[in-house]
């Protein structure tokens, strides 16, 4: 262990100092190879032969910005006249993780001048099957910092900065006042709704993606024609707060962490949203974005469809003439959920109902018992269960199948446990059945703290955490 953590700490400081060199690299090649359009000159380079051979370059891209480019520069839709705008735009990606990393990866192979990321989240070993900028080296590191030294390694003539903090109302508008788009690669309600907000305040385009299970959706929000050449100078597409007026109920939110995602998925989505970032740079109108309508993709049978969205909405209260929000807010409270889920810890019951994972591997070692009731899903419950358990999903315990479970606690002679991942659902599945169970059989009835991270942690360490 002692190898191990020597190992560790001398990697996080070779990291340290290999990104203070890369940004030295690049201040120095930005002194010979300017990005901003407006400071793009000829290159003196190899000028006279190209004169004598009567070959013309470009006066605003730089030879190295035509060779790399050339295949997008190609594109009528893009040119020399395109690249200079990419090469001059300033994008923010928040959120490292499913959407972000591809949406990053193919911003910087496009050229985009200045790339900000932000996550405050780490590296873990579930991330690493959809998130294609980390590897398992990186496990424990900044996201934010993994994605940027990967993105390093495809584009070093870009500007890159990490922001390994959490993205709240207290810093938002400030940071994001420094680039031109906003990509929104996160995975929770109030984020979004605070995203869309700074979008609004800050008068800037908001490219929403979102991925779960087997499906994708995409759109752009806040579009303004003003910015983009568009004829209808007057024209604004709806913001998020136009089509979701109200936050959903927090038990209607899903998550990948707890609903699982194929790989892929955020993929497909977080590549379109670099290209509806490159197409909206460009200054293509609204005509071919995803303003006013949303993608949606289904895995499951490879369609792709577009649906209208609600117009924008005369009477939003941020978007609107006469808003009725000027300000950011507390999000977690408007959406009476958690931005972050891993912070998640319900305490709902008392004391005498809950037991912790070394009282319980007591328990289970002095009878055969035991009623151990899990309540995660069914492919959960497959993958990974303490011996003896039985599986009642918290989605199902309504009907005949509450009943049933009702009926076999009544039935149950000794003490009955509820179990789920993190110890929140059995929480709630707990309550539910103490809520209508006659007196006699409460004191029997208890939730595991914790849940199985800490039978993980306290009693078996070979149990996969997940």
């Amino acid at each position: 262990m002692d190898d191990i953590d020597r190992l560790e700490k001398e990697i996080l400081v070779l990291r340290q100092t290999l990104q203070n060199k890369e940004k030295e690299l690049f201040e120095i090649k930005k002194k010979f190879s300017p990005l901003l359009p407006s400071k793009i000159e000829k290159e003196v380079i190899n000028q006279d032969e190209c004169a004598k051979n009567n070959v013309k370059i470009s006066n605003k891209l730089p030879r190295w910005a035509i060779e790399r480019y050339s295949r997008q520069i190609l594109l009528p839709e893009i040119g020399v006249r395109g690249q200079e705008k990419l090469m001059g735009a300033k994008v923010l990606v928040v959120g490292a993780g499913g959407l972000g990393c591809p949406a990053a990866v193919y911003l910087a192979g496009a050229g985009v001048g200045e790339i900000g990321i932000v996550d405050y989240d780490q590296v873990d070993v579930t991330n690493i099957h959809r998130q294609i900028l980390h590897s398992e080296s990186d496990q424990n590191i900044s996201k934010a910092l993994s994605a940027v030294e990967s993105l390093r390694s495809i584009n070093s003539n870009i500007k890159l900065t990490p922001y390994n903090i959490e993205l709240n109302p207290s810093n938002a508008l400030e940071i994001s006042a420094n680039y031109d788009v906003i990509l929104d690669c996160t995975d929770n309600v109030p984020t979004r709704y605070m995203l869309n907000d700074v979008s609004v305040l800050n008068k800037m385009p908001l490219i929403s993606g979102s991925a779960l299970k087997m499906e994708g959706q995409l759109t752009i929000y806040g579009y303004r024609a003003e910015t983009n050449l568009n004829q209808d100078k007057k024209y604004e597409g709806p913001c998020y707060r136009c089509v979701f007026p109200t936050p959903p109920p927090p038990e209607a939110v899903g998550s990948c962490s707890a609903n699982g995602v194929a790989g892929p998925i955020p993929g497909v989505i977080g590549t379109l949203q670099a290209l509806e970032a490159i197409k909206l740079i460009i200054g293509q109108t609204r005509d071919n974005l995803l303003v006013g309508k949303m993608l949606l993709f289904d895995g499951d049978d490879m369609s792709f469809r577009n649906v209208k969205l609600r117009p924008k909405n005369p009477k939003c209260e941020i978007c609107s003439d006469n808003p009725k929000i000027t300000a950011l807010l507390n999000y977690e409270a408007v959406c009476r959920m958690l931005s972050k889920e891993k912070d998640l810890d319900l305490n709902i019951l008392p004391s005498e109902n809950r037991i912790t994972a070394v009282r319980l591997a007591e328990a289970l070692k002095a009878t055969n018992g035991h009623l151990l009731v899990d309540v995660r899903s069914e492919p959960e419950f497959e993958m990974c269960n303490i011996d003896g358990a039985v599986n009642y999903p918290l989605e199902k315990l309504h009907g005949n199948h509450f009943d049933l479970l009702l009926n076999e606690i009544k039935g149950s002679c000794c003490q009955v446990t509820f179990i789920c991942r993190r110890g929140n659902d059995s929480q709630i599945a707990a309550k539910k059945v103490l809520d209508v169970i006659e007196d006699e059989y409460k004191e029997k009835i208890r939730d595991l703290t914790g849940g199985l991270h800490a039978w993980s942690k306290y009693v078996d360490g070979a149990f996969p955490i997940y």
